[in-house]
C-alpha cells in the first residue's frame, strides 16, 4: 500500500485543478444556435420557398457539412490545449521471479547481498508537463487551425448555395414537364376532335375530307402519346430528385401548391453583366475560402522558420515505489522537477521543409488569382445568360401568341372552306410546338436566374452553419 503524505495530497490537488483548466479550455465556446426546422401539417401543400428551407434543415450533404465544421474546430481546442499543462498518473505493477540483489563489501572485510527489488514492486509516478515556449510554433498552429476552421465553415454556405440550386432546378423542372403534359394533352384533343370532323365528313361523301386525313390525325396522335410517355416518366425522375435534395423522407407526402412555371418578373431582371460580376465576386463564399488557404500557407512558411527556434519544457514528476523485502525501493519517493531546454543544432530536411512552404505559399498566389478569375468568368457568363433568356423569352411569348392567332384563322377558313384540312393540322402542330417553346424559354430564363443566385451567393437564408 503506498503512503499518503502531505506533499502527495498537494500534488494530487494541484493535479486536479489543473486537469480542470484543461477541460474548460478545451470545451467549445458558445454554439450557434440553428433555428428549428419549420413544422408543416401533413396535408400542406409546399411552395418553391417553403421547399428551400426545408432542404437546408433536411439535406444529408449539408449535414455533412457542418459536422466536418464542428470537427474542424475540435482540432482548434486541441491546439489551444498547448498552452496549459497536462497531467498524467502512471501505475505500474513488476513481478520478478527472484530478488535484484548487489553485492556490497562492509567495512572491507563481509560480503553483503543488498536487496534492490522485491518480488512485488508497485511504482506510482504523478507526471506534470507545461511548455513554456515553442519560438512561435505553437501560435502559427493555432492561427493554422483557426483559419481551416473557417473554411470548413464556409463551405456549409457553398454547399447551401448549390443545395437550393438543386432544389429550384427540379422543382421548376417538375412544373416544366408538367405543363408540356397539359399542352399535349390539349393538342391531342385539338387532333382527336380534327379527326372525328374528318372522318364525319367523309363518311358522308364530302368533298372537304379524305381519309388521308384522319390517318394523318391518328398518326400525330402517336406520335404525341410517344412524346408523353418520355415526358411524365422525365416529371417523375424529377420529382424523386427533388424529394431527395429537400431531404423528405420516402414515406412522407410532398404535395406542391403550383406545379406551373410562374410568370417573369418586371423588365428589372435585365441587368448589368458588369454589375453582377462586382457583387457576385464580393459575396461569393469561395473567395473568402481561399484567402484563407492563402493565409494558412504563409502560416505554415512561418511555422517552418520557427523550426529554428529552441522549445522549453517543464516536467514535475512525483514518484513513490514500493516492494516488498526491500528498504531501498521505500525510500525512492519524492518531487522531481527537471526544466528541458531543446536547441535544434542540425537537421538536414529543415531547409528542405522551408522551401517547400514557400513554393507552396507562391503556389496558393497563384491559385488564388486562378479562383478570383474564374468567379469573374462564371458571374459574367451567367448574368449575359439570364439576358439571354429574358431576351429569348420575349421572342417567344410573341411566337405563341402569333401561333394562336394562326391557329384560329385556320379554324374560320376550313369551316369556311376556304382553306384544306392539311392547313388545320399544320395549325394545331405550329400552336403545340410555340407553346412548348415558350415554356422552355421560361424554363430557361427561371433556371439561368437560379443559376445567377447561385454565382453570385444572393441567399436568403442566411444561417446554415
Amino acid at each position: 500500500m503506498s503512503r499518503l503524505t502531505p506533499s502527495r495530497t498537494t500534488t494530487c490537488i494541484l493535479t486536479a485543478m489543473a486537469v480542470g483548466l484543461m477541460q474548460g479550455c478545451a470545451s467549445p465556446g458558445p454554439r450557434r444556435v440553428f433555428p428549428p426546422p419549420p413544422e408543416f401539417p401533413p396535408d400542406h401543400r409546399y411552395a418553391l420557398d417553403d421547399l428551400i428551407e426545408l432542404s437546408i434543415h433536411h439535406n444529408a450533404s449539408l449535414d455533412v457539412a457542418r459536422y466536418e465544421a464542428e470537427a474542424a474546430q475540435g482540432l482548434v481546442d486541441q491546439v489551444k490545449a498547448l498552452w496549459l499543462p497536462a497531467a498524467r498518473l502512471d501505475f505500474v505493477g513488476m513481478v520478478f521471479s527472484d530478488d535484484f540483489n548487489y553485492n556490497s563489501r562492509v567495512l572491507g572485510l563481509v560480503n553483503v547481498d543488498v536487496p534492490v527489488t522485491g518480488n512485488y514492486n508497485m511504482v506510482e509516478a504523478l507526471v506534470l508537463t507545461q511548455i513554456l515556449a515553442t519560438g512561435g510554433k505553437r501560435t502559427s498552429g493555432l492561427k493554422q487551425a483557426k483559419m481551416f476552421a473557417e473554411i470548413k465553415r464556409l463551405e456549409v454556405l457553398v454547399r447551401q448555395d448549390q443545395v437550393v440550386f438543386d432544389v429550384s432546378n427540379y422543382y421548376y423542372l417538375v412544373c416544366l414537364t408538367n405543363e408540356i403534359d397539359k399542352v399535349l394533352d390539349e393538342t391531342a384533343r385539338r387532333i382527336r376532335v380534327y379527326r372525328q370532323v374528318s372522318e364525319n365528313l367523309n363518311r358522308r361523301g364530302s368533298l372537304r375530307a379524305s381519309r388521308l386525313d384522319y390517318l394523318q390525325a391518328d398518326f400525330f396522335v402517336v406520335q404525341l402519346e410517344q412524346i408523353q410517355i418520355a415526358v411524365r416518366a422525365g416529371r417523375h425522375q424529377a420529382y424523386q430528385a427533388l424529394r431527395h435534395y429537400v431531404g423528405i423522407a420516402r414515406d412522407e407526402p410532398l404535395m406542391l401548391a403550383s406545379v406551373e412555371l410562374p410568370p417573369p418578373v418586371t423588365l428589372k431582371d435585365v441587368i448589368s453583366a458588369s454589375a453582377s460580376a462586382a457583387r457576385g465576386f464580393l459575396a461569393r463564399t469561395e473567395t473568402r475560402q481561399v484567402d484563407l488557404f492563402t493565409k494558412i500557407r504563409r502560416q505554415q512558411v512561418e511555422f517552418a522558420k520557427a523550426a529554428w527556434m529552441p522549445n522549453i519544457a517543464m516536467i514535475g514528476t512525483y514518484n513513490d515505489t514500493q516492494g516488498n523485502k526491500s528498504s531501498v525501493l521505500g525510500a525512492i519517493q519524492g518531487l522531481f522537477t527537471s526544466l528541458i531546454v531543446d536547441i535544434p543544432i542540425y537537421d538536414p530536411a529543415r531547409r528542405g521543409k522551408l522551401r517547400e512552404a514557400l513554393g507552396l505559399e507562391k503556389a496558393s498566389q497563384a491559385f488564388q488569382r486562378q479562383v478570383e478569375d474564374l468567379i469573374m468568368l462564371q458571374v459574367e457568363v451567367t448574368a449575359i445568360d439570364v439576358q439571354k433568356a429574358v431576351a429569348t423569352l420575349f421572342k417567344a411569348v410573341r411566337a405563341r401568341q402569333i401561333a394562336g392567332e394562326h391557329y384560329q384563322a385556320a379554324r374560320q377558313g376550313y369551316s369556311r372552306e376556304l382553306v384544306p384540312a392539311s392547313d388545320v393540322v399544320t395549325a394545331i402542330a405550329l400552336d403545340m410546338i410555340s407553346r412548348l417553346q415558350h415554356l422552355q424559354s421560361l424554363y430557361a430564363f427561371h433556371n439561368a436566374k437560379a443559376r445567377l443566385r447561385r454565382v453570385t451567393a444572393d441567399r436568403e437564408v442566411q444561417y446554415g452553419h
